[in-house]
């Protein structure tokens, strides 16, 4: 288990290694704001593509096997970086590490809850977010502080070091032993189940003959597609938006001093996200998931004026305000996904709820990319913070209307 989440870390730290160094590949490439926001989003597609043939893959073959491909196509992303004399080749690197991160996300987790006994589910789950978020910032850290301080090397190092730590990462996946499947969910989270399939029904089987292995059991559908969908999505898009464009607006902003401030920040954020995990309360998850949503919702606007105002002080006391509220939010939200997991769909519930994740990730990016063109990086992002704002103002208010305090 220890080692399946180091994995896990791993993977996460491999996410965003190019971000902060976008800038350098601006400039050497003449790329505009709108291609570096698709390099940035094509690989969001990439992970969307494999979350969607993902499972039916997993279930021919299994969730270690496809897990283990995500990792060496991680490998083949990070030698297409270093190698790269074009344009196409960073676009070529950016899809292919969707690639692996759509292939290793949603199995890697339902291979965590098979590995894991029933009563330690919600902490072995909360233990993947805090690693996942943790790992996002790594990568950005890295480049972050190579770009500041050793530019020469920061389009090859960050690679070299990532491939080196995939490699460890494959020797830990080859380590483990394949355990036997769980028993069936019992106590509060089994009750959870029955009363809501009594009320809806139950569960469709899925067959080997699915195109797509997605979907929410019918017990759990309004929970998930009221509450956890649009958590994860405003969640991950709030935070794409930051890591995209935070690069570019920090040099822009604040000239010299701004050059891998973006990724510093990325890190902060992450980071910040990972501790706040660590808090014992509020242990509820819908609690802790109402909380997430309105820190992340301030925050993100305080960020927003900040890099307005070009005030340093908003931008950062916003990364880690956003970064708090993304890490409550994505935990308590991951571990909700885990309750309707039944027993046979860990894979397609898990799958569907980083669908949701990565299509925050990419749609609102582009979106401001294009916004950008006609309205500026500054108010394009603020057009997409509305309408975030919006979305993430209907999950809170059907929080306090469904039923969902017996779910965490």
């Amino acid at each position: 288990m220890k080692r399946m989440l180091l994995v896990i870390l791993v993977m996460a730290f491999s996410t965003n290694v190019p971000t902060p160094i976008f800038p350098l590949y601006q400039a050497a490439y003449g790329l505009t704001t709108a291609m570096i926001t698709m390099l940035y989003a094509i690989y969001a597609v990439g992970v969307l593509v494999m979350l969607l043939a993902g499972g039916s893959i997993a279930e021919r073959l299994g969730a270690r096997p496809v897990a283990f491909a995500g990792a060496i196509l991680a490998i083949i992303s990070a030698v297409a970086f270093l190698a790269a004399k074009s344009p196409v080749a960073l676009f070529a690197g950016r899809l292919i590490g969707g690639f692996a991160v759509g292939s290793f996300t949603g199995t890697s987790n339902a291979i965590l809850l098979q590995m894991t006994p029933p009563g330690r589910r919600d902490r072995i789950l909360g233990l993947s977010a805090t690693l996942n978020l943790f790992g996002f910032g790594l990568g950005p850290a890295l480049g972050g502080t190579l770009v500041r301080y050793a530019p020469s090397h920061a389009m090859d190092v960050p690679f070299v070091v990532l491939m080196v730590a995939l490699g460890m990462a494959i020797a830990l996946l080859l380590s483990l032993r394949a355990g036997p499947e769980l028993p069936a969910l019992s106590g509060p989270t089994r009750g959870l189940l029955e009363q809501r399939q009594a009320e809806h029904g139950s569960p469709r089987t899925p067959t080997a003959r699915s195109a797509f292995r997605l979907g929410v059991p019918p017990a759990g559908r309004a929970l998930f597609w009221g509450v956890v969908g649009p958590a994860v999505f405003t969640g991950f898009a709030f935070a794409g938006m930051a890591f995209a464009l935070l690069p570019g607006v920090a040099r822009a902003t604040f000239g010299t001093a701004g050059r891998g401030l973006g990724g510093l920040l990325v890190f902060v954020m992450t980071t910040t996200g990972a501790l706040v995990q660590l808090a014992q309360k509020p242990s509820a998850s819908p609690a802790r998931l109402g909380w997430g949503l309105v820190m992340l919702g301030v925050g993100s606007w305080l960020m927003i004026l900040g890099e307005s105002l070009a005030a340093p002080v908003a931008v950062l006391s916003g990364a880690l305000l956003e970064g708090a509220g993304n890490g409550w939010a994505f935990q308590a939200s991951l571990r909700l996904a885990g309750v309707l997991a039944e027993r046979g769909d860990r894979v397609q519930v898990m799958s569907t709820y980083f669908l949701c994740g990565y299509a925050g990730l990419s749609i609102p990016v582009v979106a401001t990319g294009e916004l950008s063109r006609a309205l500026g990086v500054i108010p394009s992002m603020a057009v997409t913070g509305i309408l975030l704002s919006g979305l993430l103002l209907l999950a809170i208010s059907f929080m306090r209307r469904a039923p969902v305090s017996q779910a965490g």
